[in-house]
């Protein structure tokens, strides 16, 4: 990811000062971090934390797309909002991806009173990622428990009891991300698929939420970037 932002951020204009990889480069790299507009994160679950905080320490705004970090995720938007600092952070940045979490919010509306038709959310992605399930599964599972009323947890893998939302994962080959939302009952299937074909759409749209940080005090998701939020 952090080569895709490289080359979508200098197509569009803008200049790469520093590329961090490891926990110390955050020390040898202060100087050019005070120049940066803003920092983009892809990192890991374990590494995330520091990241965003070291932005907060710096005052340099922090477009977050790493997921998997939930406590150290909860922990920094209160550091943020409590110290007014710049963070955005979504656990999917492409554009297709926010249009099918609508789509499954309305969905999971709609079949509140078909009882009959049991909810699924499956995910598929390389053998590189580190969490499982996806923070857009988790994100669907979230969208799903708050539209309809029969589900109130989800839970990772197979043997989902009454009101839990099953959400399973597979890890294979190279592939960007797979998400398959399904409604099955003794007649019927309802599904609805995301498939991404690359990497390009995630780091558009992590690209596109650091220019429309620049300037901007709070917490921020897509919502705010798509403009859904009021």
């Amino acid at each position: 990811m952090g080569h895709e932002v490289e080359k979508v951020a200098v197509a569009r204009g803008h200049e790469i000062l520093i590329a961090i990889d490891t926990p110390d480069a955050w020390i040898s790299a202060v100087k050019l971090l005070e120049s940066c507009d803003a920092v983009i994160d892809f990192s890991t679950p374990a590494a995330a934390s520091m990241a965003v905080n070291r932005c907060f320490d710096l005052g340099i705004p922090v477009v977050s797309g790493t997921t998997g970090w939930n406590d150290g995720l909860c922990a920094a938007i209160q550091r943020c909002l409590s110290g007014n600092y710049s963070f955005f952070h979504a656990p999917n940045f492409s554009i297709g991806v926010n249009i099918f979490f609508e789509i499954n919010r309305q969905l999971a509306q709609l079949m509140s009173p078909y009882s009959t038709y049991r909810a699924a959310i499956h995910e598929i992605h390389h053998i590189y990622k580190k969490d499982a399930p996806s923070g857009t599964a988790i994100a669907l599972a979230d969208g799903i428990i708050e539209a309809n009323q029969a589900y109130h947890r989800w839970v990772s893998g197979p043997g989902a009891n009454h009101g839990e939302l099953e959400v399973s994962s597979e890890r294979t080959g190279e592939i960007p991300g797979t998400h398959i939302v399904s409604w099955s009952s003794l007649t019927d299937d309802i599904e609805i698929k995301h498939t991404a074909r690359n990497r390009e759409g995630f780091a558009l749209g992590a690209v596109l939420a650091a220019e429309w940080l620049r300037g901007r005090k709070g917490f921020f998701g897509m919502a705010d970037l798509l403009g859904n939020n009021p």
